[in-house]
């Protein structure tokens, strides 16, 4: 008589199965490869290394060589300037979150609208990403024509307008309108900001300070929770009024310093001012030498805009005429969905509802926690902003989408735990999950997905790359803001398997398809992309070794 196998028995095979599978995978799908391949290759040793690997090039070498920021007096400089003019250009987006997160705990508010729920209150929320949505194809236009300086200028006074007409709104249709306005302006500054801090910043510090451009809706979320914190005392409109005018703020700070800027080098070459990129690079990154950085830089950016210049115009159509251009645009696509849809929208805009549903409705309370909630995020942001380099792109997003899978589980059941019995344990644990939820969200989604997105896109495209990574957080913002507080109320803890099965996608994707960048310098990203043809790197010995002559260059060399 035959007996069934045990179970202990089928363990070999089951282990032998996943095993298979995960060789599968890691043959088919390109990010294990490239992982693979760089293994192989620092194994191996030796001068010539992949191009696909993480081995720095000289221009990595050299920036590493570099001093601390701290003890260079021309980046002390950069930074001072860059910081306000344009690394805040994302405290506008958080200043919003935060506002509206806080304004649902304002009687005055609730009074003033009517008391909007549902559908009504998603509406408020949304219509400022839509109006992001309209001006994307315009803003890209706008930073390639008349530079970076000028995006992140008409934005900011675009954005001023919007913010004094929501707080004048003496209704609901003035209020979103003004809304709206505001959404306009913002992706003016969002599409030239991070691509101006990308393209100033000294290679040494190009990934943190570009990662930390994303860091800063964490600032503006701060100030609006504890503004609005303030102010909900206030017996009068003006307890939302104030926290309404206050989000021209850093649209006010991004005008008073961005004059002092120069314009981006790379931006400058692309307009025929080689001798302009040639200054501003040795003076910020050369300490006002011409040193073989300096060299090594002007050199690189030139010959890949050259290679861009020969293929002839960049169009819309640019973005996916190439294998590696359609891939880059997958991944723009996905850090604008992912930075959005990863369950975040929930505790950004409708933290109150999500304590309602666990019992916690007492509104000073949960403007606290809100405010909490914020410095937690902005600390945990800041910080995992100065690793992004040093451990790489890869690691943090695959611990960071399987860290909020796993806590976003435990966040479901505690909810409909709670929904059950109504034990305060379990609200309290849902409130504890929001904080370590935040944790793994920050490890990745806070610093990369600006940084990540400016730096895969070469200069050609970059402009309309960075508008369409606007374009698709906005459209996910959007339906994120006017979805969720339906799903919240018609559903419950219900809705959040949503977040559930969207994060178990974001974990697979991250895993296969997000290609390391590591050690490269922003034009030889290129190579990984669209392989040797690509190659703008210069030789050791080859043209960084003598003076650079801009007469020499094909570019004319007058000031526009």
């Amino acid at each position: 008589m035959s007996h069934p196998p045990s179970r202990i028995s089928c363990l070999p095979t089951s282990q032998a199965s996943v095993s298979a599978t995960m060789n599968f995978l890691r043959e088919r799908l390109p990010a294990p490869r490239q992982n693979q391949a760089a293994r192989r290759a620092r194994q191996q040793g030796g001068p010539a290394v992949a191009n696909e690997t993480y081995q720095p090039s000289r221009i990595a070498q050299l920036a590493q060589e570099s001093p601390a920021w701290y003890r260079s007096g021309a980046r002390r400089k950069l930074y001072f300037l860059l910081f306000p003019a344009a690394v805040v250009s994302y405290a506008t987006s958080g200043y919003d979150g935060s506002m509206m997160n806080s304004l649902q705990t304002v009687s005055y508010f609730d009074d003033f609208f009517d008391n909007p729920r549902g559908a009504v209150l998603g509406l408020m929320s949304a219509i400022m990403a839509l109006g992001s949505i309209c001006s994307t194809p315009i803003a890209p236009w706008v930073a390639d024509r008349f530079g970076r300086r000028w995006g992140i200028t008409v934005g900011s006074l675009i954005m001023i307008a919007g913010a004094i007409i929501q707080c004048e709104s003496t209704e609901f249709a003035m209020f979103v309108v003004s809304r709206f306005i505001l959404g306009f302006g913002l992706s003016f500054a969002t599409t030239s900001a991070p691509s101006l801090v990308s393209e100033l910043s000294h290679p040494k510090d190009r990934v943190t300070i570009t990662a930390i451009c994303n860091t800063c809706w964490y600032l503006g979320s701060i100030a609006a929770a504890w503004i609005t914190f303030g102010t909900r005392t206030i017996p009068s409109t003006w307890s939302w009024r104030i926290p309404s005018l206050l989000q021209m703020a850093p649209s006010v700070v991004q005008l008073s310093a961005v004059w002092f800027l120069p314009e981006s080098p790379r931006w400058l070459i692309s307009k025929d001012r080689d001798h302009d990129a040639l200054e501003a690079l040795k003076r910020y990154h050369g300490e006002g030498e011409e040193t073989e950085l300096v060299r090594l830089e002007y050199e690189e950016i030139r010959t890949a805009i050259d290679n861009e210049k020969r293929l002839g115009a960049t169009t819309w159509k640019s973005m996916v005429s190439t294998k590696g251009n359609r891939y880059r645009m997958f991944l723009v696509i996905c850090m604008g969905f992912f930075s959005q849809w990863s369950g975040n929208g929930l505790i950004a805009y409708y933290l109150s509802r999500i304590m309602d549903t666990v019992g916690i409705k007492n509104k000073n309370t949960q403007a606290l926690v809100n405010g909490l909630v914020n410095i937690w995020n902005f600390g945990l942001a800041l910080t995992t902003a100065f690793f992004v380099e040093r451990v790489g792109r890869r690691p943090l997003f695959r611990i960071s989408t399987i860290g909020m899978l796993t806590v976003f589980i435990g966040w479901t059941i505690a909810s409909a735990r709670f929904a059950e019995t109504n034990a305060s344990s379990a609200g309290i644990a849902v409130l504890a999950l929001i904080f370590v939820y935040q944790i793994f969200y920050c490890i990745a989604f806070s610093p990369l997905p600006v940084a990540y997105s400016v730096e895969i896109l070469p200069f050609s495209i970059r402009a309309k790359g960075m508008a369409t990574y606007v374009f698709s957080t906005k459209a996910a913002v959007f339906v994120n803001q006017y979805v969720n507080p339906i799903g919240l109320q018609n559903i419950g803890w219900r809705f959040y398997i949503v977040y559930v099965v969207i994060l178990a996608v974001e974990s697979f994707i991250a895993y296969g398809w997000f290609l390391e960048t590591k050690g490269k310098a922003l034009e030889e990203i290129a190579v990984i992309f669209d392989g040797e043809q690509a190659n703008v790197r210069l030789d050791e010995g080859g043209k960084g070794d003598g003076p650079v002559d801009v007469e020499e260059s094909e570019h004319a060399t007058t000031k526009v």
